[in-house]
């Protein structure tokens, strides 16, 4: 578990994160066998300037 923190946190270190266009997150549950996401989360990832 410890490996796949780190590996989370050097992706939001290392990228700048926004959603495309713009558009506000859309949060909305689907329920199934599991609870998930209705739309699928969108993002738009750029390398951070050093």
């Amino acid at each position: 578990m410890l490996h796949l923190q780190y590996f989370v946190a050097n992706l939001v270190r290392a990228f700048e994160w926004s959603v495309p266009g713009g558009e506000p997150v859309d949060l909305t549950e689907k329920v199934e066998f599991t609870v998930g996401m209705k739309n699928p989360l969108r993002s738009k990832i750029e390398s951070r300037k050093r």
